[in-house]
């Protein structure tokens, strides 16, 4: 017994199966009840009939999707025989249909399909139609245009709204976005997600660069950007390439760093509005229908040996700008001290001439008083008075200039007539001195650059 078999799982006794299950065998003898059995049905005769099964057949679903066709084909073949006069074909044969193991055969049923009539048909097709026609109807946005295309040729534009088309195969749209700017990021081979570089690109000083630049863009006609090129992007792509190196090649290695700076973006700003005029200038003559409004560098890239000399050319120039720093410091404190030295010594100078005048003035009226040796040294003493009253004097430029300049480390500071007994007195070593009087701190606040004609 199969696990098929509808009979699984019930007993194998055939005696207590129901009649009309257990089949009958021609030439047989009846079975006669055994004893006690009152209510047992009548046996069977040789030859008798079996009663028909109280079970109604499943009900037939409905025709499966090759039975529509082949009643299809048939109609129409049948149409096709009547206009031109001759025989009709015979219909298709229904799929047999398996039967069950018993001994009595069961007529198959006639298909289904047959009893589909030739309006259902019509029905069926015409909804298949309206649907296909139905497919044609398309939206356009309003920063969008539809190019229209009929088996491959351009028909026509439309502008925004609802339109509609033949369903595909005949026609086909592609809506293109005539508004919104678009970006094309080119960059190096580590970058992922982005269209790769050729390679490097090389400045006007000799220097290799890879450069990672973006082109915005914009489409301004639809019909120009789909019909004159595959791929318009890719035609971009190599053409902002050539640009962007042909604008580099005249450009110095700084100012294509300070292109890719987001902080120095002015300084290299001329070199990429450069490089978008060329860009611009060799879509012009292939239509393509494209318009650039800016080239942008996103990255710079130097090689490693490129990458060395590039800082230690930085750290020089940071070196040289902090010796400037420096050198602009110290002549602007030599300044401050050389305007105090000079006045100072313009108060002594009046002071001192006053001092010669009034000794003057005094030996002359004491002129019959004293003899030439007396007078004499009268003016010398009144002249070592004089050196010790004003230093500044009778100082040697040397004296003047070392005044002026700042002390060496380790040196001695010498102190002023202000500062007699002080510093003088303690000998103090500090070389940051200089730095810490508040007059001279003040007076860097007063005290005009040189050069600005006061």
């Amino acid at each position: 017994m199969s696990i098929n078999d509808p009979q699984w799982g019930n007993s194998h006794r055939p005696d207590q199966k129901e009649p009309e299950q257990v089949p009958e065998v021609t030439g047989t003898e009846p079975v006669q009840p055994q004893a006690g059995e009152q209510n047992a049905p009548q046996q069977k005769t040789a030859g008798q009939m079996p009663p028909p099964s109280p079970k109604s057949p499943p009900p037939e679903g409905p025709p499966d999707l090759e039975e529509l066709w082949q009643q299809l084909v048939y109609q129409t073949r049948c149409k096709l025989a009547r206009a031109f006069g001759k025989e009709p074909p015979a219909p298709p044969q229904a799929p047999a249909v398996p039967t069950l193991p018993v001994a009595t055969s069961v007529t198959a049923p006639v298909a289904s399909w047959q009893a589909l009539s030739f309006k259902s048909w019509l029905i069926g097709v015409s909804l298949i139609i309206g649907a296909w026609l139905v497919s044609g109807f398309y939206l356009v946005d309003a920063q969008q245009r539809g190019v229209l295309t009929r088996f491959g040729s351009i028909v026509s534009v439309a502008d925004a709204g609802w339109h509609w088309r033949w369903p595909y195969p005949i026609d086909s749209v592609r809506l293109v976005n005539v508004t919104a700017d678009r970006t094309l990021e080119v960059g190096m081979a580590s970058q992922k997600g982005n269209r790769v570089s050729p390679g490097l690109m090389l400045t006007s000083d000799g220097n290799l660069v890879g450069v990672s630049y973006a082109v915005v863009y914009q489409v301004t006609d639809p019909v120009a950007y789909v019909s004159q090129a595959d791929a318009p992007v890719d035609l971009l792509a190599l053409l902002a390439e050539g640009a962007l190196r042909e604008a580099a090649a005249g450009q110095p290695l700084a100012t294509v760093l300070a292109a890719g700076n987001t902080a120095t973006a002015a300084v290299g700003k001329p070199m990429l509005l450069a490089a978008r005029d060329r860009l611009q200038a060799g879509l012009t003559p292939l239509g393509l229908g494209l318009v650039v409004k800016d080239v942008l560098i996103r990255e710079v890239q130097l090689p490693a040996p490129v990458l060395q000399a590039v800082k230690e050319a930085d750290r020089q120039e940071q070196a040289s700008a902090k010796a400037l720093r420096e050198a602009q410091t110290n002549a602007t404190e030599n300044l401050i001290k050389a305007r105090k030295l000079a006045a100072k010594l313009q108060d002594e100078s009046a002071a001192y001439a006053r001092a010669v005048e009034n000794s003057v003035q005094a030996l002359r009226n004491a002129d019959g008083a004293l003899n030439q040796s007396q007078a004499q040294q009268a003016l010398a003493d009144q002249a070592l008075a004089w050196r010790q009253q004003y230093p500044l004097i009778f100082a040697s430029p040397a004296e003047l200039q070392e005044r002026i300049q700042p002390k060496a480390a380790g040196r001695t500071v010498a102190a002023g007539p202000d500062k007699a007994g002080t510093k003088a007195s303690t000998g103090v070593t500090d070389k940051a001195d200089q730095w810490r009087d508040r007059e001279l701190m003040r007076s860097r606040e007063r005290v005009d650059r040189p050069g600005s004609g006061s």
